[in-house]
């Protein structure tokens, strides 16, 4: 004899496997969503840490070029004068 195949066996089944399908799909939605999250307040967060190293870089080169300047005036008015 052969076995009958049992339509609702097969639906459950189907049925699970789709749910389980569903929440894998939303679990990795979830996921990408909190690393979408990290990394933008990574981009902040380095956003202000270069804002702050350009600051002090600005602030390095305008130092470095006024006692450039003082150097160079100071020599010249020593060798004319």
């Amino acid at each position: 004899m052969p076995k009958k195949i049992q339509p609702k066996q097969e639906t459950v089944q189907k049925e699970l496997y789709t749910s389980n399908l569903e929440a894998h799909i939303i679990a990795d939605m979830l996921r990408i969503e909190g690393i979408t999250t990290e990394l933008r307040e990574f981009k902040e967060d380095t956003k202000k840490r270069f804002d702050k190293l350009e600051g002090w870089l600005v602030g390095i080169v305008a130092i470095s070029f006024t006692s450039l300047v003082g150097i160079v005036g100071t020599l010249v008015f020593r060798m004319l004068g």
